[in-house]
C-alpha cells in the first residue's frame, strides 16, 4: 500500500496496562507494530504497540481495513474523532 497513511478512527479507549486502543479503517498507505504515527492536528507522535484485526494479532494494516492499534501512554481524553 503506497503512500502516506491515514487511519479514520471511530472509537478509542483506555486499556489498562495496555495504552489506548483506537479502532477504525485505514483510508491510505499501510501500518505495522513499532511504527510511528502523529495524531493530526496535535503534533503527537508516538509508536504503535499492536494491530488487531477481528480480535487477531496482525503484523500489518492496509487501505480499506478495518483494525484496532494500541498506542501506549496516549491519553484517550485528548481525542476526538478523526484522522491519524
Amino acid at each position: 500500500a503506497n503512500g502516506p497513511f491515514f487511519f479514520a478512527f471511530d472509537h478509542c479507549f483506555q486499556v489498562k496496562g495496555q495504552g489506548t486502543v483506537l479502532t477504525g479503517t485505514v483510508l491510505s498507505g499501510s501500518i505495522k507494530p513499532h511504527m510511528q504515527v502523529e495524531i493530526t492536528g496535535t503534533g503527537i507522535t508516538k509508536k504503535v504497540k499492536t494491530l488487531q484485526m477481528f480480535k487477531k494479532p496482525v503484523q500489518e494494516a492496509i487501505q480499506g481495513d478495518r483494525v484496532a492499534m494500541c498506542v501506549p501512554a496516549l491519553d484517550a481524553g485528548d481525542l476526538e474523532r478523526g484522522l491519524l
